[in-house]
């Protein structure tokens, strides 16, 4: 029995072994496919992001070609306009942060206009140090190219009267020509794109295993884990070449467009493309037609290459882990084991999809269903999706925002301000409301709240930004309604005593500090209470609302008109003398007398007033109370002296 254990432990060892070494084969193979997968996946969004970055260079230099200050130039290059032009570019360069140059070049390649970004904002260059760029390709290209049009550069480094930049500076040139009114050539807008930035984020893709690299149709690197080896062609190093120091693989990447090798080891993952290709198929809803993006020279076209080397694609293999070891020796008692864990890996697998894909359905579902309106934007506030609801407040089709309305198309004017306070919180990763007036489809508006939230990709840009749009037009009505009951009388529509004390408490405090008198007018209906017994309330409101009409209908647009209960009013005349005061509650008195209410049993009320006037010379806020009760002192004597007359208080001590 013990021969048979030991010769089935032998054979089940040697089997073991061998399974082992045979599987290490297929092991090493899907190691290898993993990382080709997974470079060809990141190579495939480092494609999108340089379409990306390209199409946002060829809109920025057709909407600054559109720019009013650019075009008022054209039109009329005087002085002025120039400076225009001059803000126009600076503004690009400030709100977009990716030129490190914007310049208007005329047709005989003299810079007129030029724009330098720094850290602390872009700014104009002095004239003074303006050069002629005629012997520059892209000046040359340019010039040829046809209407609407534009031309992309070479990648390259930047010069400056014919010496490289330092520190270097890739950069990116395109160039869009503009025209007249008349369709008339007059000049050319050249930006350039700094590319450091999008070889920064080509190269922030790739995790530490790999070593992504960028380079020319020459082999020479625009970009390479080693800086010493980029730019060779540029800085008279011919030899650091792809083709010098390995010919095998620049040889396989000449013939073969997109594949993977292994070289020494080290596995490799290589894309050749066209910028300006890339660029066109990014517009091929009408590039294709009108052949917006002129064609370059092959030196245009690059290749991505990435390595990573053997140590780092074998890391991750388990025989070479301590365990691996525990794991071979616990083999027979494990295997029952692993078969479990294997198959209860694969359920969680599939049960965790199904979670997420039912989360995702949930998700889009509230999100379509949502009480309250939902839309997202992009960075630059393109509206990229929106709810039911938001469509219902609102009055338009799905097809009629998306991907071609901008959210600040649908907001009012005077809630910009606003809405520019919500996009930068969007960007700050901040959650912020504000109240916003919305324009509907037929011209109606809405009131909003809106709360935003955003995703943020790693290196803090905007991806993704959320808003909800809820109507609160009831509770601002509400709110208005409110404040009319809190600061207005609610019969005749005028400031009740409250609202008076804060409007008599501002003029005062202004009267301190430009000078002048106060005059304060008390009123009351004469014989109010016989109208009110013969006619009935309702008449008797009548009489009320005439007073408060005719009485705004007389006073100027500084003046006070209250009503502080029953049928006594008070009138506040800043700025207006004792004889002033007289007068005005003389005419207001005579137009009253002369304003008969009708009912609508055809019977006529006539009504008069008493009116006491007081007045202060030098006016502080302290003397509010004695200038009414001054003033309610003389009305009192008007009314001992007979009604519908106008008596004035005596003079303040």
């Amino acid at each position: 029995m013990r021969k048979r254990q030991i010769k089935w432990t032998v054979i089940v060892f040697i089997l073991l072994a061998g399974i082992l070494y045979l599987g290490k084969i297929p092991y090493d193979e899907i190691l290898r496919t993993e990382v080709h997968t997974r470079h060809m996946q990141l190579m495939k969004t480092a494609s999108m992001l340089r379409q990306e970055k390209l199409l946002d260079v060829v809109q920025d230099a057709r909407r600054l070609a559109l720019n009013s200050g650019v075009k008022s130039y054209i039109e009329t290059p005087t002085a002025d306009h120039r400076n225009k032009m001059q803000r126009a570019l600076i503004n690009t360069s400030n709100v977009y942060g990716r030129y490190d140059q914007i310049r208007y070049i005329d047709l005989q390649g003299m810079e007129q206009v030029r724009v330098d970004y720094a850290d602390d904002g872009a700014y104009a260059v002095a004239d003074t140090i303006l050069q002629s760029k005629a012997d520059s390709t892209y000046v040359t290209e340019g010039l040829a190219l046809d209407e609407d049009q534009v031309y992309f550069s070479p990648i390259d480094l930047n010069r400056e009267n014919g010496t490289l930049e330092r520190p270097l500076k890739p950069v990116i040139r395109l160039v869009q020509k503009v025209t007249d009114s008349d369709g008339e050539p007059q000049g050319l807008l050249v930006l350039n794109y700094a590319a450091g930035e999008f070889l920064n984020q080509f190269r922030a893709l790739f995790p530490d295993l790999d070593q992504p690299m960028l380079l020319n149709n020459e082999g020479y690197w625009l970009l390479n884990a080693q800086a010493d080896k980029t730019w060779g062609w540029l800085l008279g190093q011919p030899q650091q070449t792809l083709g010098a120091e390995r010919p095998a693989l620049w040889k396989k990447m000449q013939t073969t467009p997109g594949q993977t090798m292994e070289l020494d080891g080290d596995l490799f993952s290589y894309q050749r493309f066209d910028a300006v290709n890339v660029a066109t198929n990014g517009l091929s809803s009408y590039a294709d037609e009108r052949k917006l993006i002129r064609g370059i020279s092959t030196s245009a076209k690059w290749f991505m290459l990435v390595q990573t080397r053997s140590p780092q694609w074998h890391v991750g293999a388990a025989y070479l882990r301590p365990w691996f070891r525990v794991f071979v020796v616990g083999l027979f008692l494990m295997a029952a084991m692993l078969v479990y864990f294997v198959i209860a890996s694969r359920e969680q697998r599939r049960v965790s999809r199904a979670a997420q894909r039912g989360q995702l359905a949930d998700f889009k579902d509230l999100y379509e269903n949502a009480p309250i309106g939902y839309v997202t934007v992009s960075a630059s506030g393109l509206i990229t999706n929106v709810n039911h609801m938001l469509l219902a407040y609102l009055g338009y089709q799905r097809e009629e925002l998306l991907n071609d309305c901008y959210f600040m198309d649908l907001v009012d004017d005077e809630s910009r301000a606003g809405l520019e306070g919500l996009m930068h919180s969007l960007g700050a990763g901040e959650h912020e409301q504000y109240r916003l007036e919305m324009r509907c489809k037929h011209g109606e508006r809405l009131t909003v709240l809106c709360s935003v939230s955003s995703r943020l990709s790693t290196s803090s840009m905007l991806t993704v930004g959320r808003c909800s749009v809820q109507d609160i037009s009831q509770q601002v009505s509400l709110e208005r309604s409110l404040e009319r009951l809190a600061y207005s009388d609610s019969l005749t529509g005028l400031a009740n005593r409250r609202h008076f004390d804060e409007l008599a408490s501002r003029e005062l405090k202004r009267l301190q500090r430009e000078g002048g008198p106060l005059t304060a007018l008390a009123l009351d209906v004469d014989r109010f209470k016989a109208v009110n017994d013969r006619y009935g309330h309702a008449a008797g409101d009548k009489v009320l609302k005439s007073l408060a009409r005719h009485g705004e209908k007389l006073l100027r647009g500084t003046d006070i008109l209250a009503r502080f209960g029953g049928e006594e009013f008070t009138v506040l005349l800043p700025g207006a003398t004792q004889e002033q005061g007289r007068n005005k509650a003389e005419a207001l008195r005579q137009a009253l007398a002369e304003a008969p209410v009708t009912l609508q049993a055809g019977e006529v009320i006539h009504y008069t007033v008493s009116i006491g006037v007081a007045t202060l010379a030098r006016p502080e806020e302290t003397q509010l109370p004695a200038l009414l009760k001054r003033a309610d002192e003389a009305l009192y004597q008007a009314k001992r002296s007979g009604r519908n007359r106008v008596c004035v208080a005596e003079p303040e001590c």
